[in-house]
């Protein structure tokens, strides 16, 4: 087959034949899982659809599973693979409606499809997994929490180099508190550091400031102080349908928080109708500690990208600059780089985007 030379095409014409290559893309990916659930239904005693896809495709073992996995979901799910065919939609989209399937059913999961059409798929499995947290029936979250403590382990050991190596495996709610620690001590860090990473100044990396924030939570005993509200944890109570969760959407079950009682870091959120906002006019142009528990609660990450609250900050719609006011109906959650989108139009330089803090 000759090679496809784009160099002669103008803008427009690539995004053209990109478009043109992403609908055969679709249709091949489309028919690639139509084989490998015939493969499956052959019912023989030869060579699953996950170990075809490591020998022929040579595919990770890994990759290889989550393909037959959704091979054999999409037949109960024809608004999904229909989408997929049609390129409306990506692999990664479909095997995110497939997790969902796996903790709801295929019928619920299949009404996910408009809004994985609606967004890319690192956005969807945000949404996907908040809305997979909120349809799991109560029993089937209470036994997969239990399950997951259950699994949870931590090793240790050091590598032939000298180099010691750390892993361990939470469930949702230990693993959420543990990470808020760590990502405030790495924010904490970062300022330290001068808002920077690596050369030219050889300011640490961001690796290497994680690796140092880990060292420090774990061998460090917890200071006193008051962290800002991106750095808990947040657990919150809905009293209309009696459910809790954390901000992700995870299903929080009743006996863990018998077991949390008033440990420190965990912040709860309780509604009972419409909340009371905070409006600072132009006293201010920071956001405050309780404007931003609000925003949390009700944005819950990024209103563009989704992304965790620990990448946000707090934004003016109508710029402070231009006579906007610190009031919570002005106020909301942007990360970064959205952040930068929202002033300068584009994505931003690093180099100059704003501390993270109680800034807008």
């Amino acid at each position: 087959m000759e090679v496809f030379d784009p160099r002669p095409l103008s803008r427009p014409e690539l995004a053209d034949a990109l478009a043109a290559h992403d609908r055969l893309i679709a249709r091949a990916e489309a028919n690639r899982l139509a084989i490998l659930a015939a493969v499956d239904a052959l019912g023989d005693d030869g060579a699953d659809a996950a170990t075809m896809g490591r020998t022929v495709s040579h595919r990770s073992e890994r990759a290889a599973k989550q393909d037959a996995r959704v091979a054999a979901a999409l037949p109960e799910m024809p608004a999904v693979g229909e989408a997929l065919a049609a390129r409306r939609i990506t692999t990664e989209h479909a095997s995110l409606c497939t997790a969902a399937a796996q903790r709801t059913s295929s019928k619920q999961a299949d009404e996910l499809t408009p809004l994985a059409e609606a967004m890319p798929a690192d956005r969807f499995a945000k949404t996907s997994r908040e809305w997979t947290n909120r349809h799991e029936a109560k029993q089937a979250a209470e036994a997969r929490h239990l399950r997951q403590r259950r699994a949870r382990s931590a090793r240790y050991w050091t590598a032939g180099d000298g180099m010691v190596h750390l892993h361990a495996e939470l469930d949702p709610i230990t693993g959420a508190s543990v990470v808020a620690s760590l990502r405030e001590r790495i924010d904490q860090l970062w300022h330290a550091d001068g808002g920077r990473d690596g050369s030219p100044n050889e300011e640490r990396s961001h690796e290497q400031r994680a690796a140092d924030a880990l060292a420090e939570v774990i061998t460090t005993p917890p200071k006193a102080g008051t962290s800002h509200p991106r750095h808990l944890v947040h657990v919150v109570h809905q009293l209309a349908s009696g459910t809790t969760e954390l901000i992700d959407g995870t299903p929080v079950p009743e006996h863990v928080l018998v077991e949390l009682g008033p440990a420190a870091g965990v912040l709860g959120h309780v509604f009972d109708g419409a909340g009371q906002p905070l409006w600072l006019g132009r006293t201010t142009r920071l956001a405050s500690r309780d404007q931003w528990m609000a925003l949390i609660a009700a944005h819950r990450g990024c209103r563009e990208c989704g992304a965790g609250i620990d990448r946000c900050q707090a934004h003016h719609p109508h710029e402070w600059e231009r006579g906007g006011p610190s009031d919570i109906d002005n106020l909301v959650l942007l990360c970064h780089t959205c952040h930068g989108v929202a002033h300068r139009g584009t994505r931003g330089d690093p180099a100059r985007r704003r501390r993270s803090g109680l800034v807008a």
